[in-house]
């Protein structure tokens, strides 16, 4: 699926966890978005500016199943996480907030800052149990104002049952926030039909944008209760004001803005949604399932640390080998692109893989398991 259109490292790339390949359109769209306008317009180049932004919003809208008006720009997941968190009304008994042990580490450190507002993290186990919306009760609580789940989580793979833990929460009065930083572009997201309050995400990994053009969707009434502490003259509602004593929260999503985005990583970011985007996210998880199956298939179940079950899982695995550094260097010989997690192999599919990459990652792993 468009494997040349992208820079692919090595033979085999399979670090789409990681860091998603480059589209060979990156470097002429953040000419075309930042540094021409820059060049050609001087001053008057914030108008082009925001339609780069705008032209990055509308173009993960349909990725994640949203509007562009309810996408706000952000540098990373850590600071939508903080701005999401510093921004919730004050509710009296809700101290809780919920996520689980296998959360991302940044995630984790971000909602731990919390506790300065008499706040307390709730941990739910971790494993293949978090694919049950049952392992997620105690998010649903009188006593928890926010619970957080990845859509898939990054080492085991699993995947959240997202949509049903978003409508238990709006029964219950919880806010929830989902983290779509190992899902989007690779896994379907329903943001506008699901209504969670939040979620976050990277371009970094499957949407093959890069660092720094991050993204929060605020589902709008939500957003209407919010007041982010971390604002700048982007949060306002008319940042040309220029009034230092006049404040007023902007509508919607924008409000989580902050002080001047960056322009040049959204530019580059939206490279990679025209391609998403012709092939659509379903066809990709499709895709980028029945790579997994090969691979399942041809290595034994014992091998697997991470989840091999179909329909809840996303679209990585972790390998277990009996010696990791002899493991990697046959990898590294055949020209296979991996990482590791807990002494294994850990390696992710997606658009730009085929057949002929699984067959090579196996041959390679198969005398080290």
């Amino acid at each position: 699926m468009d494997a040349d259109k992208f820079h692919l490292p090595g033979k085999h790339y399979f670090l789409s966890h990681s860091v998603g390949a480059q589209p060979r359109s990156w470097d002429a769209e953040v000419a075309a978005g930042y540094g021409a306008p820059w060049r050609t317009e001087g001053f008057n180049v914030w108008g082009p500016w925001f339609d780069t932004l705008d032209r990055f919003k509308a173009g993960l809208a349909p990725i994640i199943g949203a509007r562009p008006e309810d996408i706000c720009p952000q540098a990373n997941v850590s600071s939508g996480v903080s701005k999401v968190l510093f921004s919730l009304p004050e509710r009296k008994g809700r101290t809780k907030i919920v996520l689980t042990e296998d959360a991302f580490p940044t995630v984790g450190f971000a909602l731990a800052q919390a506790e300065r507002l008499g706040y307390e993290l709730d941990f739910i186990p971790g494993g293949e149990r978090l694919a049950d919306p049952d392992a997620w009760a105690r998010a649903f609580a009188d006593d928890v104002q926010l619970v957080v789940p990845m859509q898939v989580y990054s080492n085991s793979s699993v995947l959240a049952p997202v949509a049903e833990i978003a409508k238990r929460a709006r029964a219950a009065g919880v806010f929830s926030l989902i983290d779509a930083a190992q899902a989007a572009g690779a896994v379907p997201l329903k943001l506008d039909d699901w209504r969670p309050d939040f979620a976050v995400g990277t371009s970094l990994k499957y949407l093959c944008g890069g660092a720094g053009a991050a993204w929060l969707w605020a589902e709008p009434e939500t957003a209407k209760q919010c007041k982010p502490l971390d604002v700048g003259w982007f949060s306002h509602a008319d940042p040309f004001e220029f009034d230092i004593h006049h404040f007023d929260y902007a509508e919607g999503a924008a409000r989580f803005t902050g002080g001047t985005p960056s322009i040049a990583p959204f530019a580059g970011a939206a490279a990679a949604h025209e391609i998403i985007n012709a092939h659509g996210v379903e066809a990709i998880y499709a895709h980028n399932q029945r790579l997994l199956a090969r691979l399942f298939e041809a290595l034994p179940q014992s091998a697997f640390l991470s989840s091999t079950m179909q329909g809840a899982r996303g679209s990585g695995a972790l390998i277990k080998v009996r010696d990791y550094d002899a493991a990697a260097a046959a990898l590294a010989n055949a020209g296979v692109g991996h990482d590791t997690r807990l002494g294994a192999v850990r390696i992710s599919v997606h658009l730009y893989n085929d057949e002929n990459d699984i067959d090579a990652l196996v041959a390679a792993l198969d005398p080290h398991l």
